[in-house]
């Protein structure tokens, strides 16, 4: 065991002996595995000691029920409610710490880690998803991961313009001149380019990233400082999300009142699900549905939990987000899924009327969206979307 890591394990330990005895007594009694005391440990570390119990007292419940990542995902948004200090100061301080880093790996290959903020990392996750996504042609044989490890190459390597060869070569297209998956903001590859790699070469650069941010409407007008949620990540300080809106072109409403239009359902008029509808969905769910998957939902597909062919309507409790692997183990009755149809109403801290800068608005009125999964042993569980932070 190298130094660090004993050194990591001493002190969890320590914490969890001094600090976190209930959570070491559902360690001991199996209730939650040493992954999941570890993420207790690592949300509750630099908080007061009040805050960190209470934050203990809200992630113990959870870890028995939900997966490590998941659980993690949940705390973020618990801990910036529970943290004394103001969030924008924390952020402000984490950033000063941004680097990268690289990691040796097996057969001649390296991780490359980047620490910076959620929101930049956010919008170059979303650009690799799209560039890669129009390189999926019929005669492309690489992987989406493969095809965003290649574009990052390219962008980085050179994405200032200049020939590369990387994504070609990934593709099988030979050796030589063909151009880089894509350029930087603002400026265009060039040179020889053929095949997929000249449509991303050519578009890459007018891509905009789409991240959804959804922002309480006292926190954009200034009123008050109720943290935004950032799709995919969690909750990020009131100011960035006021930074984000300024330069948003523009934002959506959806889901307020009931009578601002907002399509929850089409019933059984059209099998096709309509882009508000699918933009709302997309913020409910943030994540494949399936209970420990944590693939984007902008990386999945909508699913009709009873099939249309079976009568099912296109309506915001019978759609849920599948990545593509759930998807067809549901498509083949591997796993079994129902869906919630009840209305959970949430007029508490919501204030009605929210807007969604980037893209849309909170609501105040929430189906619940609980999705249950049946395994092909007949064991069930349960999956709730992960609420917004404020």
């Amino acid at each position: 065991m190298s130094e660090r890591a004993a050194h990591r394990l001493v002190q969890y330990s320590a914490v969890l002996v001094n600090y976190q005895p209930r959570t070491l007594q559902a360690l001991r009694e199996g209730t939650i595995s040493w992954a999941h005391a570890t993420t207790v440990v690592h949300e509750c570390e630099g908080l007061p000691a009040g805050a960190a119990a209470l934050l203990e007292d809200q992630l113990l419940p959870l870890a028995a029920d939900t997966t490590p990542s998941r659980l993690s995902a949940r705390a973020r948004s618990l801990r910036t409610r529970l943290d004394p200090e103001p969030l924008l100061d924390r952020a402000a301080t984490a950033a000063s710490r941004r680097r990268v880093d690289i990691e040796p790996d097996h057969d001649a290959m390296a991780w490359l880690h980047v620490y910076l903020s959620a929101t930049d990392a956010t919008a170059i996750d979303t650009r690799l998803n799209l560039t890669a996504r129009t390189l999926q042609t019929p005669t492309e044989h690489r992987t989406l991961p493969q095809l965003r490890a290649d574009v990052l190459t390219d962008l980085l390597i050179s994405g200032d313009g200049r020939p590369g060869t990387t994504a070609c070569q990934g593709a099988g297209a030979g050796t030589g001149s063909d151009t880089g998956a894509g350029a930087d903001a603002g400026s265009a590859s060039t040179g020889a380019s053929s095949g997929a790699c000249a449509g991303v070469a050519a578009g890459a650069g007018r891509i905009r990233a789409h991240v959804n941010v959804t922002v309480p409407v006292l926190t954009l007008l200034g009123v008050d400082d109720a943290p935004a949620d950032l799709e995919g990540y969690g909750p990020i300080p009131a100011d960035i999300a006021r930074r984000l809106a300024a330069h948003a072109p523009s934002f959506t409403r959806l889901l307020t009142h009931p009578e601002t239009g907002a399509v929850l359902s089409v019933g059984r008029t059209t099998y096709s699900v309509p882009a508000d509808l699918k933009a709302w969905l997309r913020v409910r769910d943030q994540t494949c549905r399936h209970p420990g998957c944590t693939i984007p939902a902008s990386r999945c597909e909508l699913d009709h939990t009873v099939p249309w062919s079976h009568g099912g309507p296109t309506s915001y409790d019978n759609l849920a987000h599948l990545c593509r692997k759930h998807h067809k183990l549901k498509s083949e009755g591997i796993w079994r899924y129902t869906q919630d149809p009840r209305d959970a109403l949430d007029t508490g801290n919501t204030p009605a009327g929210q807007n969604a800068l980037g893209t849309q608005d909170t609501r105040d009125r929430q189906p619940s969206g609980r999705l249950t999964a049946i395994s092909p042993t007949g064991r069930v569980y349960t999956s709730d979307p992960v609420p917004p932070p404020f």
